[in-house]
């Protein structure tokens, strides 16, 4: 049954059902369409057929009456076949004076005697082609073309049991040809199929590899086909998927170092405490030590969720934004630390200055750069702003007057947990590149001519009536 629902199996039975039902729609429109071209040749056939006895006879001699049938023709053609058929010479008063079949139309007898009905009952001109068709037979009457036979007529004629059977026969042909036009379709498709699986066969080998995380396996990508560019994708997605299996190994690799170390202090502190191994001024420095790899640890599970929140697929609310009121709030969130470390925050964004984003993700981002700044500088960190691109942009600057960025910072610093050599969770700046990657902007980060760190950053700026607006959602 499992083999039904194969892709091979799916196809080739459409294709038969196709197959199936033109074959069905191209009988049942042939038919009709030969009948009526088969009576039609069938009645020119006759016609002339009558005419060219007509005319022997008209042109008889004496010394070779009576004619003889091989004399005159007996045959049509119809579809390119030759047609036996019948005659009889008619006497002005309906005699038979020969005929093709004495037998069954003895000469003498009249029309009206004969068994078999060829003539129509009505009116009909002798002086002109007749043609009559009834159930049992089609014919035509032609005169005689001498003055000395006038009155008299020639009959020619065919049962419709032979047309029948030549419908029939006919019919078995194009059937038959037919027959052997799905054969040989069948044949085609059978290797077509096979074509078209074999590739999707790799594809799935393929893809049971790659979830058992083989990564290094490739697929052919010769050619130009849609089953190349499938396969390049694929093999695309293989190396995006190894970099992201890398990439989450060291993520979580130094997540648990970085969770390791405070825990390991926070727990040798405390245990040196309730064993009443730190007294008086040790005491008071282990609970220190606790309380600040604490909030160490706290960091760092606090980034390790914006971290997982940003990596996961989620509505984004772009909206405009008071880039000075953000930058106010979080000054108010970095302002204790920036007391601690002693240094002084200046901030030159004007009020009105509107930037297009989502109010949580840019605080989370200014919160990341004035840590990083406040750690790395000496005395002071500023934030300037300027429109750039036609005042469609906005250029936010943060710049610390600290011993800037070593060479190895400059390579590494965007990447997870990645230090440098003055502490942290080593996830700021990885946080600050995602958001700004979400928000359609530009991230830059060098050194100062005049010394220190520069950090900078391009969003999307918004009219200050956009802030009215329901805004953007993406």
């Amino acid at each position: 049954m499992g083999k039904f629902k194969s892709i091979s199996s799916k196809i080739l039975i459409s294709y038969l059902a196709v197959v199936f039902f033109t074959f069905l729609v191209t009988a049942l429109a042939f038919y009709p369409l030969l009948v009526g071209v088969l009576e039609r040749r069938a009645e020119i056939g006759l016609e002339k057929q009558a005419w060219e006895i007509a005319y022997s006879i008209g042109i008889r001699e004496s010394s070779f009456w009576p004619p003889q049938e091989h004399d005159l023709p007996v045959t049509i053609i119809l579809l390119g076949r030759s047609v036996e058929s019948d005659f009889i010479w008619l006497d002005p008063q309906d005699s038979i004076s020969f005929s093709s079949q004495p037998e069954k139309f003895p000469p003498g007898q009249s029309l009206s005697q004969l068994g078999v009905k060829l003539r129509e009952e009505g009116s009909f001109n002798r002086n002109m082609s007749n043609i009559f068709k009834n159930e049992d037979y089609m014919a035509a009457e032609v005169p005689v073309g001498t003055a000395d036979g006038a009155g008299e007529t020639v009959m020619t004629f065919i049962s419709f049991s032979m047309l029948q059977t030549l419908y029939r026969e006919t019919l078995l042909v194009v059937l038959g040809s037919l027959l052997v036009a799905m054969l040989a379709a069948l044949l085609i498709a059978f290797f077509l199929i096979r074509y078209l699986v074999k590739p999707l066969r790799k594809l799935e080998e393929y893809a049971q590899a790659v979830g058992n995380r083989q990564f290094d396996m490739r697929l052919d990508t010769k050619g130009d086909d849609e089953m190349s560019q499938l396969a390049t994708a694929f093999n695309q997605m293989a190396d995006q998927l190894k970099s992201y299996d890398e990439g989450m190994r060291r993520f979580f690799q130094n997540a648990s170092h970085e969770m390791k170390t405070p825990l390991m202090s926070i727990n040798g502190y405390a245990e040196g405490i309730r064993d009443g191994i730190f007294t008086g001024p040790a005491l008071d420095n282990a609970i220190d030590i606790i309380h600040k790899e604490s909030l160490r640890l706290r960091n760092v599970v606090e980034n390790l969720i914006d971290i997982t929140i940003l990596e996961q697929p989620h509505k984004k609310y772009l909206l405009p934004n008071d880039l000075s009121y953000i930058l106010e709030e979080v000054i108010e969130t970095v302002g204790g630390y920036a007391m601690e470390r002693k240094v002084e925050i200046c901030s030159k964004v004007h009020a009105g200055t509107w930037v297009v984003g989502d109010w949580e993700q840019l605080h989370s981002l200014f919160v990341n750069l004035m840590s990083n700044g406040i750690r790395h500088a000496w005395s002071s960190v500023t934030v300037e702003s300027q429109l750039i691109d036609n005042q469609t942009k906005v250029l936010i600057t943060v710049h610390d007057d600290g011993s800037g960025f070593r060479a190895e910072d400059l390579k590494h610093a965007f990447e997870h947990f990645y230090t440098g050599g003055n502490g942290g969770s080593g996830l700021g700046l990885s946080i600050v590149q995602k958001i700004i990657t979400e928000h359609a902007g530009r991230l830059r980060i060098y050194n100062s001519s005049q010394g220190g760190a520069v950090v900078e950053i391009v969003l999307p700026m918004a009219a200050e009536e956009d802030g009215k607006s329901d805004g953007l959602l993406s």
